[in-house]
């Protein structure tokens, strides 16, 4: 109790600490000009090499993003433009809350301002959708300074910091910016958005077990089903938002359609489309620091939503993003039998796996006529592709187990007895009396192998 206590006490002071510098930050920041504070963050960028944890999230996201032909090199440099553009942005925003009208105005330049303009006058609201991009405290600012007679409205996620949230619910109150809590009920937003309100939702973040799965720059993910929730439940039109640097302290806002055939309900699939048109306006301009596609440690097969995955009709013939997982197989053909059930549940889960057996050279042919669509490495060959996630470790054989251990470096996960000392080996428990085949079921089950298999459905 008195230990919990003291924990309660230390993090009271934390945040009065952070609420304090918060202040003694914006107040110094006040003094320059949105330019300079640009130019300013831009040059502090190299600060950035204090987060290294971060680099690795950066470049996994771009490389997902950018063509598959885009070099080692270029996700460098495009790494570096993106930590010099967040630290920029990040500092214009300290002063973006309290900016006057006009200052707000001069710092943004719209563009296909009548797509906005031609959703506000159908009269059922507007729901705005926009990546975490550019300078969001000016952004949220914009609507309330250049037409002060549109009710405009965002979701928000409150800090857990209780001297700093209602300070900065204040200034992103400025100008009639009605602020709604994403922990509230829908009811608020829907009742807003009924009354001809303009609601902005950042919507390209993951959102967990009550997400839609849909294909985010062709790779599965969760991502919120606001945006087409209060769109079926208000026949609000849906708009998306890009902001893109132009020069120091000034940014291109833009305006996005979603495409849609006529009588289409808008769905989650359409906007994760539209997020995609807007990210592709400024790459380096998006907060790429959130680990996206991140693979959940203790259920690593599985991915956490509540519907789909759902994919557009015309996007049919696109492939999805790889997941691969590397197997390490039993060395007797025999027990190798006795996991071919396990891997095709696995292989059928959903759509995006591609299996990657490692085994002996002899086990080639077998696992070849046995039907199940996989890449084939030899343990011979001491050579693995790059970028496998994780590897499962299929066989009762310590040994078998040490020789993976000495091939792949990424997360392991096996079976106790084959459980090898390191921080990337992580133990499976399951039923020990169980026959062969159903270990191997079990063991996928446990990590979090979709059952029903996840099917894909067309819109």
């Amino acid at each position: 109790m008195m230990a919990k206590k003291k924990a309660k006490t230390l993090k009271r002071v934390q945040w009065r600490i952070e609420y304090t510098a918060f202040l003694v930050v914006e107040r110094l920041v006040g003094l320059f000009s949105m330019e300079s504070l640009w130019r300013i963050g831009a040059s502090l960028s190299f600060l950035a090499y204090l987060f290294r944890s971060r680099w690795p999230i950066v470049r996994n996201n771009l490389r997902t993003v950018m063509e598959p032909g885009t070099s080692e090199d270029e996700i460098d440099a495009l790494t570096r433009d993106v930590f010099r553009h967040t630290t920029a942005n990040f500092l214009t925003a300290l002063k973006g809350g309290r900016l006057s009208s006009s200052l707000v105005q001069s710092a943004i330049i719209p563009n296909r301002f009548d797509i906005l303009e031609r959703a506000v006058e159908k009269g059922k609201g507007v729901i705005l959708v926009s990546p975490h991009m550019g300078n969001f405290e000016i952004l949220t600012q914009g609507l309330g300074a250049s037409h002060p007679n549109w009710k405009a409205a965002a979701i928000y996620r409150p800090l857990n910091n209780i001297h700093l949230d209602p300070l900065i619910r204040k200034r992103r109150s400025n100008h009639q910016m009605k602020m709604f809590s994403k922990f509230t009920s829908y009811q608020a937003p829907i009742k807003f958005v009924r009354d001809k309100g303009i609601l902005g939702v950042i919507a390209d973040q993951r959102a967990g077990r009550s997400g839609t799965i849909v294909p985010f720059f062709g790779r599965l993910m969760s991502m919120s089903p606001l945006p087409a929730f209060i769109h079926k439940h208000t026949g609000a039109p849906v708009v998306g938002i890009s902001m893109r640097t132009v020069s120091p302290g000034k940014w291109e806002v833009m305006f996005h359609e979603p495409e849609t055939k006529e009588g289409e309900e808008i769905s989650t699939a359409h906007i994760a489309a539209l997020l995609e048109k807007a990210t592709r306006q400024s790459i380096v301009d998006v907060f790429w620091m959130h680990d996206l596609w991140r693979v959940d440690r203790r259920r690593p097969l599985a991915i956490s939503g509540k519907k789909g995955p759902f994919r557009l009709s015309q996007h049919q013939k696109t492939p999805l993003w790889p997941f691969p997982v590397l197997i390490r197989l039993p060395d007797n053909p025999s027990e190798l039998r006795k996991t071919l059930p396990a891997l095709e549940a696995m292989k059928a889960s959903r759509p995006d796996f591609v299996l990657h057996l490692l085994g002996r050279e002899r086990l080639r042919h077998e696992a070849r006529v046995s039907g199940l669509p996989h890449a084939f490495h030899s343990i011979e060959d001491h050579f693995l592709p790059p970028n496998l996630p994780l590897a499962l470790v299929m066989t009762d054989d310590e040994r078998a187990a040490r020789e993976l251990g000495h091939l792949y470096e990424g997360p392991i996960y096996s079976l106790p007895e084959t459980l090898q000392s390191g921080n990337n080996w992580r133990p499976v428990l399951i039923k020990t009396d169980l026959p062969p085949e159903d270990r191997w079921l079990e063991m996928t089950r446990e990590l979090g192998m979709h059952e029903p298999p996840l099917g894909e459905t067309y819109l």
